[in-house]
């Protein structure tokens, strides 16, 4: 037994004769097509008989009925069926060089295409469908938040970015390859029923290429699970308690209050919910990596605050800072932020202040959304900005809502000289 790699594209039905021939004559008859997800090799076995015979290609129908009374019918003519590539054609084979040709004239050839046409069209179609639900999130996203996508891209780029390629390649690969087959095998019927007979292609050995190409990406996908693994065990890490140890530009709770406020302050590592009193949910500081946005920070701080003559009420502060390698990127991520915190609002309260779009001294961008919740005694704000190649979120409940803002964007300027 010899395997042997196909070397014409499945549309070429002159080539794939010719090369059926050629083996033949030297010796090689067919013995099976692969049946796996590819053509992939053909399997060949030494017989002198073969020398003197012919192979020739024809278009499946529907169903293997219809197969069984076509390989009925060419018996009788002298060429008894072999195998099978695919769903596409049925191969049959003659050792009497006086038997008739199956097909005496391309427009009869290419009305035999009929049915294969019709299967491949709606193989296209179902391969598409297929595409659109295995991107159906993706493609959601890219309609309703294009720049949120675009902002998960940059802070996660080690791990987002290999998996897209991949997803890319497959699911594209697979749409374009079938759509390009189906048009190819279009154009041949439409050649044939004009009478023209296509010339042999070269040989390009589609089949090994397609072969290749899926040996990558199975190495490639082994290799970045165990990427996406040692990844993770650097890319992300716990901050000090201590907010003096934290290098990157960040205020504190207590800088957030009026002068002369009673301050307590909750544990570093956990945080109250204002529409669950009592109930703790545990937070931790952290930081996070990337070689796009190689600096990411995130921080909580909350507590119990009472200014002079008035009763203890709930403070909160969280902090969002990224800084990347590139200003145009922090722009990407400036509008990532602002569509994210967009769409949770959207999503959380019916109604709040307009969002605002302003021009603040020493930032290049400042957006804020201003909202309450039903019962609260404060109002929250919440502020997007970017300075150069730093991103930041400032997320704010309490007495006074400008004061930090003023304090980080000045510490912001510092970091950028």
């Amino acid at each position: 037994m010899k395997k042997f790699w196909l070397p014409y594209s499945l549309w070429d039905i002159q080539g794939i004769e010719l090369w059926l021939n050629e083996l033949a004559a030297k010796g090689y008859e067919l013995n099976r097509f692969s049946h796996f997800w590819s053509i992939g090799r053909v399997k060949f076995q030494p017989s002198e008989a073969a020398k003197h015979c012919r192979y020739r290609l024809d278009p499946i129908g529907n169903g293997t009925e219809e197969l069984r009374e076509r390989a009925a019918n060419y018996r009788e003519l002298g060429w008894r069926f072999v195998e099978q590539i695919g769903n596409l054609y049925a191969v049959y084979r003659c050792d009497d060089p006086e038997a008739p040709e199956l097909y005496t004239d391309p427009e009869s050839l290419g009305w035999a295409m009929k049915k294969l046409i019709r299967r491949q069209w709606l193989a296209a179609a179902a391969v598409l469908l297929w595409a659109g639900l295995l991107l159906r999130d993706m493609l959601a996203q890219l309609f309703t938040a294009p720049a949120v996508l675009a902002m998960e891209l940059v802070l996660d780029f080690e791990l987002l970015a290999p998996l897209l390629l991949a997803l890319l390649v497959v699911v594209g690969g697979t749409v374009l390859g079938v759509l390009y087959q189906t048009v190819r095998f279009t154009g041949l019927r439409r050649r044939l029923a004009q009478g023209e007979l296509p010339p042999v292609q070269k040989r390009t050995y589609p089949q090994l290429r397609q072969f290749l190409l899926t040996l990558f990406l199975v190495v490639f996908l082994v290799g970045y699970f165990f990427f996406f693994n040692w990844v993770n065990s650097w890319r992300e890490r716990p901050l000090p308690e201590n907010p003096a140890e934290w290098d990157f530009p960040h205020i504190t709770l207590s800088e957030t209050v009026p002068a002369g406020t009673e301050l307590r302050e909750n544990a570093r590592q956990t945080v109250t919910l204002p529409s669950q009193p009592g109930q703790i949910v545990f937070f931790y500081d952290r930081a996070y990596t990337s070689w796009s946005a190689p600096e990411q920070y995130y921080v909580t701080q909350s507590g119990l605050a009472r200014l002079p003559g008035e009763i203890s009420r709930q403070v909160q502060l969280v902090q969002d800072y990224t800084k990347t390698r590139a200003p145009f990127l922090a722009e990407w991520v400036y509008a990532g932020k602002v569509q994210e915190w967009r769409q949770r609002l959207n999503a959380l309260v019916s109604e709040y202040g307009a969002e605002e779009t302003i021009s603040y001294p020493g930032l290049d961008q400042l957006t804020r959304f201003s909202y309450q919740y039903w019962g609260e005694d404060w109002s929250r704000a919440c502020y997007v900005g970017r300075l150069g190649s730093q991103v930041f979120v400032l997320h704010l409940r309490g007495p006074d809502l400008e004061t930090p803002l003023d304090l980080l964007a000045k510490r912001l300027a510092a970091e950028a000289v």
